[in-house]
């Protein structure tokens, strides 16, 4: 019955009620007919039978009108029904969401049935849906620059860096920060990489040809006479490959030397500039120095903001540019991720595996929110408003109630009269 509806609710209302109204009338004026007409058989059938329609519609009238207001406006109990228990809805309505949708269990049977990373990486390795993640992340991206350079969120930014930079100090949290790298003995695979990348220069032919280079140079200046008489080319290439292996009989030492001096001094060394960066006075003194210089120096101030002027201003041509770089970018980078994801059934896994703990463990408390934001929203609408509003959607439906129940009463009323009668008929 709805799809035969107008798209106007209001008259669509109407129209319906009219027809009910009309249905109602119609058993009335048969039922007022008879009375006037001599009381044959017929007649009075179709009396019995307009009489329980006029029955059957109005009850219908009344239950229908009970919904949504006080029939004839008189205070009869337990009608108004939907504007009265416009709380006791708002109640229901949300622990009906909470219970049909946001329950955690039905939830992370819907990721399993579903496998909403699978759908991700197919939906990704369509190059015209990769295109249109780029164009919305591009058109996100700009109005972002719009929205950054409000001249009040700007100063809003500004202010809070400055704050959060005041209340930052450099020393106590460079230390921490030194003290946390350290920690394990993680400097000393630091300590390990550096010296093999050293090491790795200098067996470059380009590096040694350098080192050779400098000594020949340093021989002919320093010993004009002895550079005569020495193979200084010679004297060049040998330093170079000295160095060489001498770094490398010291990378072997230490790496088989747990306890060298070189990593005990640099052990020291790294846990004296710790202590020193958290209690030494002269430290924290010169971060103070470093945090006023980037909260108040104007040359600072008026480099960032001319970088960030560039870097906008870059942005923003970028953007509006018909063959965008970032745009390409996002795209290229989601039609990695779409065939990424399709490949690796292990990454898949594990992804849905979060995405079942982050649910599980997030929606209590957004069923929470939501299923109180529901409540508390239908709480405050207007009771006539709410009660009008289901009238519109679901009033003309109810109309036809009006109308079966008119004529189921008129049939009932027929059906009575006769079996009432039967001796009669017989005869």
């Amino acid at each position: 019955m709805t799809k035969h509806r107008g798209h106007n609710p209001e008259a669509e209302l109407k129209r319906m009620q009219r027809q009910a109204l009309a249905c109602l009338l119609l058993a009335s004026i048969i039922f007022v007919a008879t009375l006037f007409l001599p009381p044959t058989f017929l007649v009075r059938l179709l009396k019995a039978g307009a009489e329980a329609a006029m029955v059957g519609g109005l009850a219908d009238w009344f239950a229908v009108v009970a919904l949504f207001r006080r029939p004839l406006g008189l205070p009869i109990p337990h009608t108004a029904i939907v504007p009265n228990s416009k709380d006791r809805i708002a109640d229901n309505l949300a622990e009906f969401v909470r219970e049909k949708f946001l329950d955690p269990k039905s939830l992370l049977e819907l990721i399993q049935r579903s496998d909403p990373v699978q759908r991700v990486a197919a939906w990704l390795t369509e190059p015209a849906n990769a295109g249109r993640l780029g164009r919305h992340a591009t058109d996100i991206f700009s109005k972002s620059l719009d929205w950054v350079d409000d001249r009040r969120i700007q100063a809003f930014i500004s202010d809070a860096a400055r704050t959060a930079i005041g209340k930052l100090d450099f020393a106590q949290a460079l230390g921490s920060v030194l003290s946390l790298l350290t920690k394990g003995g993680r400097h000393q695979h630091l300590l390990d990489t550096a010296l093999d990348h050293l090491a790795d220069e200098l067996r470059k032919p380009d590096v040694r040809k350098s080192i050779a280079d400098r000594v020949v140079a340093w021989i002919k200046s320093e010993h004009k006479w002895k550079q005569m008489v020495l193979p200084t080319e010679w004297l060049g290439d040998k330093a170079a490959e000295g160095a060489s292996e001498g770094l490398d009989k010291l990378l072997e030492e230490i790496a088989n030397s747990p306890n060298h001096e070189l990593r005990k001094h640099f052990d020291k060394t790294l846990q004296s500039l710790i202590t020193r960066l958290q209690t030494d006075e002269a430290f924290r003194r010169k971060g103070e120095e470093v945090r006023n210089f980037i909260q108040n120096d104007p040359a600072l101030a008026e480099y960032l903001r001319g970088l960030w002027t560039s870097v906008r201003d870059w942005i923003s041509q970028d953007l509006e540019g018909s063959s965008s770089q970032i745009q390409h970018q996002i795209q290229s980078m989601g039609l990695w991720l779409g065939h990424k994801l399709a490949e690796d059934d292990e990454l898949r896994a594990s992804f849905n595996q979060h995405i079942q703990e982050g649910v599980s463990s997030a929606a209590p408390q957004f069923a929470e929110f939501l299923t109180r934001h529901i409540s508390d929203t239908v709480r405050k609408w207007n009771p006539t408003d709410m009660s009008r509003q289901i009238e519109l959607s679901i009033g003309p439906d109810l109309q036809y109630i009006r109308i079966s129940g008119t004529a189921v009463g008129c049939c009932i009323g027929v059906a009575l009269f006769l079996i009432s009668h039967i001796p009669e008929i017989v005869r």
